[in-house]
């Protein structure tokens, strides 16, 4: 399927977005990754995490066995190029976690965590009581878009980061259905 001017495809299913200020980018699609996508796309996924996290990036293999995993959410975006977003999370009874979020620098600010926040939102399953996730203590940008959400800060992982070294906030999402 093609996108349409000023739409994010996700699937097979056309989700607009207004980016009234970014009239000058490309389309972006949004794709739900699973263990039958090609190989190269778990490639470009852990090249991104690992420029947006550096070392402690996940891997071609984590992103792959997180897809294939029952309950596994992997969501890319692409310019029509290359993968400039990511989330991965899963979901199990009625708890699920984000574990990881990037967007490629020079797309930041541009509404591409939102939108992939938004899209993992919605497709957790209707059991889901909550969603966790950790969150460098200096990454203010990526706490405010997730107090935006209603993640509330409920605990502290001391060291969680390793490169460079840092406290993690443990935040957590009640969902009411």
């Amino acid at each position: 399927m093609k996108p349409n001017s000023k739409q994010f495809v996700v699937a097979d299913i056309i989700r607009p977005m207004s980016r009234e200020r970014n009239d000058y980018m490309k389309d972006y699609v949004i794709k739900a990754i699973n263990a039958d996508s090609p190989h190269t796309v778990f490639d470009d996924l852990s090249a991104l995490d690992k420029i947006c996290v550096g070392d402690d990036g996940w891997s071609a293999r984590d992103f792959y066995d997180e897809a294939d995993k029952d309950g596994g959410i992997v969501l890319a975006v692409t310019d029509g190029e290359r993968v400039i977003g990511a989330i991965a999370g899963f979901t199990a009874s009625d708890t699920g976690e984000i574990l990881t979020v990037a967007t490629a620098p020079e797309y930041r600010r541009q509404g591409i965590a939102r939108t992939l926040l938004t899209e993992f939102l919605r497709l957790i399953p209707d059991e889901t009581e909550n969603i966790a996730l950790e969150v460098r203590q200096s990454n203010s940008a990526a706490i405010a878009l997730y107090e935006q959400f209603g993640f509330e800060k409920k605990g502290v992982r001391k060291r969680f980061y390793r490169s460079p070294v840092e406290d993690a906030d443990v935040m957590v999402k009640n969902i009411s259905h």
